[in-house]
Order: C-alpha cells, then structure tokens, then sequence
C-alpha cells in the first residue's frame, strides 16, 4: 500500500496527471475527481491535468468532462478514484498510462493499477483525498476544492447517516468547513429539487414494494422514464428517496435500460448497517458496506438479486 507522502511524490513526478473515476458516477466520485483536479492545479499550475469520462453526474453542479488525446494518457499518471474494478471505469484508455494510481474506499475486488492507497473503513473517497490534502500544511487547499470534497463525503455517507461514518469522516468534513465553503448553498444545490423533480419523487414512493419486512424495492420501466421525460441514470439517482423510511433496513431502485435492443436492469442497492456488496459483487456489480451497484442484468437475474438480498437479511437476523 502506497503512502500518503508517496502519492504526493508521484503527482510531483509527472507533467500529465489523467483522472479517472467509475460509470454512472455519483458526487463522491466527480467530487473527488474535481477536487483533486482543483488542487494539483492550485498547487502545480505547469502540469497538464485532465479530469476525463463519458458521464455526468446528475446530482450537483460540477465542471464539464475535459478531452484528452490517447498520446497524452499513454505519458500520464493515471488517477483512478473511487472505482472497485477496471471495467466498472468510465473511459478504459486509463489503461494505457505510464503509471496507474488507485485511490478508492471500496474493497478490493480487482487487482488493477501499479500501486494503490485503498482504505475501506473510509466513508468516501472524498475523506480519504481530505486527509491527503490536509496533510500537506505548506501547499494551498481553497474553498473551492474543498466544496468538491464536501459534496462527495456529504452525499456518500447519507448526510452522515451511514454506519461507516466516523470520528475521521466528521474530522474531514470539519477540515472541508474550515475552508469557508457555503455549507446551507451546498445542502441547497444538492437536494433541493424542482417542481418536476419532486413530483417524481413523490411517484417514485409510489411504486415502493416491501416484499421482505425491512426491505424496500421499487422499479422504474422504460414506459414510465418515457412518461416522465428522464433517462435511466438519472431515474437512478433517487434511490435516496426511499432512504428515510425508518422500517426498511435495505433498499433498491432498479430501472429498465435498452441494451441492443434489449431491457436489461440496472440498480442502486442501499442499506443501514447490512453488508450489500457482496451481493453486488455476485452479480459483476461492485461498492462499499452500505452503498452498491448493479448494472445490466437480465429479468432473472433481477428477479433474483432481489431473493438474494432478502436471504442476506433473514440469514443476519437469524444468527
């Protein structure tokens, strides 16, 4: 495991620094990658820094995607963040850098990079980036950067309501506060909602199924993305709708998706305390403790997952 001094090192040994981050990205994942752009180019205004992938994230406002030539990734310090497999990251051409930096809080479950700082008791990736940071005293550390950060490790940890939040997650995020970022603007930005989007939160509660006491599962069809003018990835996002309701232990969101002409079913898998990454895992799908993915599943295969999660939180309660 790399240290952090020696993440500092290689940043200081390369001119082109590409940042990469998972699919379907969420704000821990474009937060830590526009936070640590931010703060390379603070702190190294001569190196060419490119926060590279295909997808946005929904959620918050964050800078555009940035383009880079294959040329300049092959000579770059490729920085994966917050992605558990190679195949789960958005633009594969991280394959072809100089050098591979993993910085992640997801278990490992794919033995890629040349070298990686993985710490699953981290609540985020976010926390992790804040502790590097922080440490370098003599370098510049702005608000803006720290408003990335805040983003990532608010929304990871559910407004601190996970199980793996603790006193080192509440120390990052005081770090991040001491930076004077607009605390109530950011809560604002990210979960106030328009009239169009409350209303589909509201219809997303409405299709909620409790087929297991303590668990919560809603589906969202092509048909209804389409009556609702909203695509599959965004649809996703509201997963957190469900996350308030104080008798569900876990819950999931999975919308349809054409692939090549057929449905397949992707899905955000959450819980309070139980472990649903392994679960995940099984179906090529992969996150941390509380907060996992799935994507591209067949209607068995759904149907499936959702048995799979009950057995997980029948077998917990029986031992």
């Amino acid at each position: 495991m790399i240290t952090r001094q020696e993440i500092v090192s290689l940043f200081e040994q390369y001119d082109v620094i590409t940042i990469f981050r998972h699919t379907h990205p969420d704000c821990d994942a474009v937060g830590s990658q526009f936070g640590l752009k931010q703060w390379l180019k603070e702190n190294y205004p001569e190196k060419q820094v490119y926060a590279l992938g295909t997808e946005r994230c929904s959620q918050g406002i964050f800078p555009p995607n940035d383009e880079a030539p294959e040329e300049l990734i092959s000579q770059s310090l490729a920085v994966v963040l917050d992605s558990a497999t190679a195949e789960r990251t958005d633009d594969q051409r991280f394959l072809q850098a100089a050098y591979i930096l993993r910085i992640d809080h997801h278990p490992v479950s794919d033995d890629f990079g040349n070298a990686m700082y993985i710490y699953t008791e981290a609540a985020a990736t976010c926390e992790l980036l804040t502790e590097i940071f922080a440490e370098q005293s003599e370098k510049q550390f702005s608000s803006v950067t720290a408003g990335y950060l805040y983003k990532g490790l608010l929304t990871d940890t559910l407004c601190f309501r996970t199980s793996n939040t603790t006193g080192k997650t509440l120390s990052a995020a005081a770090v991040l506060a001491n930076k004077g970022i607009d605390i109530p603007g950011i809560n604002r930005e990210l979960f106030d909602q328009s009239l169009s989007s409350f209303q589909f939160a509201s219809f997303v509660r409405s299709r909620l199924d409790i087929p297991y006491s303590g668990f919560g599962s809603v589906l969202i069809t092509l048909e209804d993305q389409k009556n609702w003018n909203i695509d599959s990835s965004e649809a996703k996002t509201y997963i957190d709708e469900i996350g308030h309701i104080s008798d569900l232990q876990a819950w999931v969101l999975f919308v349809e998706r054409l692939q090549e002409q057929t449905i397949v079913y992707d899905g955000s898998l959450r819980s309070k305390s139980i472990p649903i990454n392994g679960v995940a895992s099984v179906y090529r799908g992969g996150g941390h403790k509380n907060a996992a993915g799935v994507k591209g599943l067949s209607k068995n295969e759904y149907l499936q997952i959702l048995k799979d999660i009950i057995q997980e939180m029948s077998s917990i309660e029986t031992n």
